[in-house]
C-alpha cells in the first residue's frame, strides 16, 4: 500500500500569480498600436467550450476580455457527449460560428486540417511554449509538427478517496484494490467500495486506463492491432467483478452521479474526473457529508504506472473571420494569471510548468498528480481514434451489463479496431506513440 502525507485542502494557499513572458499585457497585438486602447470595438467573438468548469472559466473572463478589447464574446457550450459531434459539423462546413474551439486532445488529429497554423501568431508576439509542460503540449495542441492549439487545462486521472477509511491511500495493484473494495462495501448500510463514472460514454475510458496500467494497449507504434490480449481479459474482468462493489445503477452513473455518491458518503473511493466537480465541493459542508476526510491518489499502477490523460486545448479554426481577437482570447484564457485563478475558483489543473513549483502546491499530495503527467496517456489521435473510443463504450457496457460473454467482448473489439483502421487510416508515416 501507498503512504502519502496529503492535504485535503485543493484551494491551497498560493502565490497571486506568476511571472510570465506570456501575460496578456505583454503580448498585444500588432494591431492594437494601431488600434488605440480598444482595437476590437463592435467586433464579436463566439468561443465553444464542453459544459461544466472550462465554460465557467470562460464565462468568468468575458467582462475583463471585452473591457480590454472593446469586442463582445458569447460562450457556447455543450456536454461532452455532443461536444465532438456540434465542433466537427462546423468545422467540415466551414461555416465559422465559432472563434476559438476548445478541442478534446484526442480530436487534435481529426481537427487540425481544418484549424489555423498558430506557430506565426506565436513567433509575432513572443509567445513561451516552452512554459508548458512537455508531454502535455505534445499530447495537447501539437499534430505531426505543427501547433494547432495551446494546452489549458490537464488532469491525469485520479481517483478521490476517503482518508478515515483508507489511510494508507489507494493500493498499488488492480488486486490489492478489488480486495479493499470488498472489504469496504456493505450494501444493507447503503455504503459501497466504489462509485464511477460507468455510463456508456465514459466507459471506455475507465477501460482504457485500467488496461494500460496492466500493460495492455489497442495497437503497436505501427498499429498492428494487440487488443486481443491477456492483459485486455484481465481489464475486462476486473470491470465485471467491481460492479459487486458499487452501486447497483452504476452502468447508468456518469460524472455527476458518482461524484455524488461519493460527496454523500455513500462510496470509499471515486473513479471519476475530480476536478469536473468533486474538488469544488468535497470541504463545503453544505454540500459534501466528507469535508475533511478525503484526498486523491493515483490510480493502481500494476505494471506500467501509465495513467489516462485529460487534456485540453484552445484552437482557432481556419474559418474564423476573427483571427487576431480568437488569439487574443486563447493568450488572455492561457495565461498564468488565469490559469491560477481558475485552479482557486474551479479546480482546473494548469499545464504550465510554474504553476507546480507554486507555495501550496510544491511539498503536497500534488507532486504526485504533477509527476502522473510525465507519463500519463491518451488514447490515438488520429481520426479513427471516435470510432474506436466509441465502440470500446458499446462493447465494454454490454459485456458489464451481461449481453455478451467474454470472448465475444475481445472478438468484437478486434473486428472495431480493424474497421476504424481501414476506413481512416493514419496518414503514411504517423507512428502510434499512444501505447
Amino acid at each position: 500500500m501507498k503512504k502519502r502525507a496529503v492535504s485535503i485542502m485543493l484551494c491551497a494557499a498560493m502565490a497571486a500569480s506568476i511571472a510570465s513572458g506570456c501575460s496578456s499585457k505583454s503580448e498585444a497585438p500588432a494591431q492594437s498600436a494601431a488600434g488605440g486602447d480598444k482595437p476590437y470595438a463592435g467586433e464579436k467573438l463566439t468561443v465553444l467550450y464542453m459544459s461544466s468548469v472550462y465554460a465557467d472559466a470562460a464565462k468568468a473572463i468575458v467582462d475583463e476580455f471585452e473591457e480590454k478589447t472593446g469586442a463582445t464574446v458569447e460562450v457556447v457550450d455543450f456536454p461532452y457527449t455532443t461536444l465532438h459531434e456540434k465542433a466537427l459539423l462546423d468545422l467540415t462546413s466551414g461555416t465559422g460560428s465559432y472563434d476559438v474551439i476548445d478541442v478534446a486532445s484526442q480530436w487534435d488529429g481529426e481537427f487540425a486540417p481544418y484549424m489555423t497554423d498558430l506557430s506565426s501568431l506565436i513567433e509575432r508576439d513572443g509567445f513561451k511554449t516552452d512554459e508548458f509542460i512537455e508531454k502535455v503540449f505534445e499530447n495537447s495542441g501539437m499534430w505531426q509538427g505543427t501547433i494547432t492549439g495551446i494546452p489549458n487545462a490537464s488532469t491525469p486521472q485520479l481517483f478521490a478517496y476517503r482518508t478515515d477509511l483508507l489511510p494508507d491511500g489507494i493500493p498499488d495493484t488492480w488486486e490489492e484494490y478489488r480486495k479493499v473494495a470488498a472489504e469496504q462495501t456493505k450494501p444493507d448500510e447503503g455504503i459501497y467500495g466504489i462509485s464511477v463514472s460507468a455510463t456508456t460514454g465514459q466507459l471506455g475510458g475507465v477501460f482504457d486506463y485500467v488496461l494500460w496500467s496492466m500493460g495492455g494497449s489497442w495497437a503497436d507504434e505501427d498499429w498492428n492491432i494487440t487488443i486481443d490480449s491477456p492483459e485486455t481479459r484481465a481489464a475486462l474482468e476486473h470491470l465485471k467483478e467491481i460492479q459487486n462493489y458499487a452501486d447497483p445503477a452504476i452502468l447508468s452513473w456518469g460524472t455527476e452521479e458518482s461524484i455524488k455518491a461519493f460527496l454523500d458518503g455513500k462510496a470509499a473511493i471515486c473513479e471519476t474526473w475530480p476536478t469536473l466537480g468533486l474538488v469544488q465541493a468535497a470541504d463545503d459542508e453544505t454540500q459534501s457529508k466528507v469535508a475533511g476526510k478525503w484526498a486523491l491518489d493515483v490510480i493502481p499502477h500494476d505494471k506500467t504506472g501509465v495513467t489516462l490523460l485529460s487534456a485540453w486545448d484552445l484552437s482557432i479554426p481556419a474559418s474564423s473571420k476573427n483571427q487576431d481577437l480568437a488569439w487574443e482570447w486563447v493568450k488572455m484564457y492561457t495565461s498564468a494569471e488565469n490559469q491560477n485563478k481558475f485552479y482557486e475558483d474551479y479546480g482546473i489543473l494548469s499545464p504550465r510548468k510554474a504553476f507546480w513549483e507554486q507555495d501550496g502546491i510544491k511539498g503536497t499530495y500534488m507532486d504526485t498528480v504533477r509527476e502522473a503527467l510525465d507519463t500519463a496517456n491518451i488514447w490515438w489521435r488520429i481520426p479513427a481514434s471516435t470510432e474506436v473510443d466509441s465502440m470500446l463504450n458499446t462493447v465494454v457496457s454490454e459485456y458489464m451489463s451481461g449481453q455478451i460473454e467474454l470472448e465475444e467482448a475481445v472478438s468484437k473489439m478486434q473486428s472495431g479496431i480493424e474497421s476504424a483502421l481501414d476506413s481512416a487510416p493514419p496518414e503514411e508515416g504517423t507512428k502510434n506513440y499512444n501505447l
